[in-house]
């Protein structure tokens, strides 16, 4: 079972803030002697082991660490691990669009043609860096869990780290857009941690339709607002589609919200499987049958996702995701591990 999630004492929360303060006054000091672009490596094998790491940053990574929070060591955490992701994915997204920031030269996303060195062509815009906001929010929130074990919150602090340096060194990033992605990604994380023990308590306290209607409600005006205020958001500037590149965060996270709310939802209310009562062996039985499915899921979706692809299958593809992994998967488990 998760930590009781207190908030962050009085000498964390200064912990925190003096990170904060000590990286963005850095940042800022380089940015003024012209060092944007100073942590860019021309180096083939620096850039194919930071290539590496940068891939921590992928939307996929973070579904899988959801799967196995949620499968093996405790649903509540898990269901609070993938609202911070979305939420800060999705704010991510906003502040892209508004603020339509070229990538480096480097890059060959936008205007951009020079090809880039590592291999990495993102479509998106530059500011704040997607990767970095990311790896804060979820990174970030497993320390906060985890925060009473200094090894653990030393081993990710050093994750989120590289995978913000990882941007700048593969050219896809320069060091203001890092900046931006660690201090947006900061401010959502704490926002979130004092918020969602209140959210939670008055979400609880619905009966089940209103519950499933809220959720149905949140994640169309969050995937809506988003296509319609921004409509050329997540639309593939390169001539042909990108590895491990998946545009459209508006889809992502209303995708998300509504398949894996509402299996959440209806997993407790009548599937109730609880991983704290399993002994490690079937833990593992059941992680890696949850990896199988939803991996095969996940990439068949992506297989056809050319022959109609739009924010629309994007959105319907992540709430099948979502909804797999909430409900069908546990629902198999309690099955399997009741036949045992």
């Amino acid at each position: 079972m998760s930590e009781n999630n207190k908030n962050l004492n009085k000498n964390e929360l200064i912990t925190v803030s003096v990170i904060f303060v000590v990286v963005l006054v850095l940042g800022l000091i380089l940015l003024g002697l012209g060092l944007n672009e100073a942590f860019y490596s021309s180096s083939s094998t620096i850039r194919s082991i930071f290539k590496a790491i940068t891939y921590l940053g992928e939307p996929i990574v973070f579904i899988v660490m959801v799967a196995v929070f949620y499968i093996i060591y405790d649903k509540r955490f898990a269901k609070n691990l993938a609202l911070s992701l979305v939420f800060t994915v999705y704010l991510n997204e906003f502040f892209k669009d508004i603020f339509m920031d070229p990538r480096p030269a480097t890059n060959v996303g936008g205007e951009v043609t020079v090809d880039n060195p590592a291999g990495l062509e993102e479509t998106s815009y530059g500011f704040p860096s997607g990767h970095t906001q990311s790896a804060v929010g979820t990174w970030g929130y497993i320390g906060y869990d985890f925060r009473k074990r200094l090894y653990i919150v030393i081993i990710l602090g050093i994750i989120m780290f590289l995978v913000a340096i990882s941007r700048m060194i593969v050219g896809v990033h320069d060091l203001q857009d890092v900046i931006g992605g660690f201090s947006i990604g900061l401010i959502v994380l704490l926002l979130f941690t004092y918020l969602e023990p209140y959210g939670t308590e008055k979400f609880n306290a619905l009966n089940l339709p209103i519950k499933l209607i809220v959720i149905v409600v949140v994640s169309l005006v969050l995937f809506l607002l988003g296509i319609f205020l921004f409509p050329t958001s997540g639309t593939d500037l390169l001539p042909t589609p990108v590895a491990f590149t998946d545009t459209g965060s508006f889809s992502l996270v209303g995708g998300v919200l509504l398949g894996f709310g509402i299996a959440y939802v209806l997993e407790n209310e009548y599937v109730k499987y609880e991983p704290s009562k399993l002994d490690m062996k079937w833990k593992i039985i059941n992680l890696v049958i949850g990896l199988v499915i939803l991996f095969v899921v996940y990439f068949a979706l992506e297989a056809i996702r050319g022959l109609f692809d739009s924010v629309f299958y994007r959105f319907a593809r992540y709430a099948i995701v979502g909804f797999v992994l909430g409900y069908l998967a546990p629902l198999l488990f309690v099955k399997l591990n009741k036949i045992q």
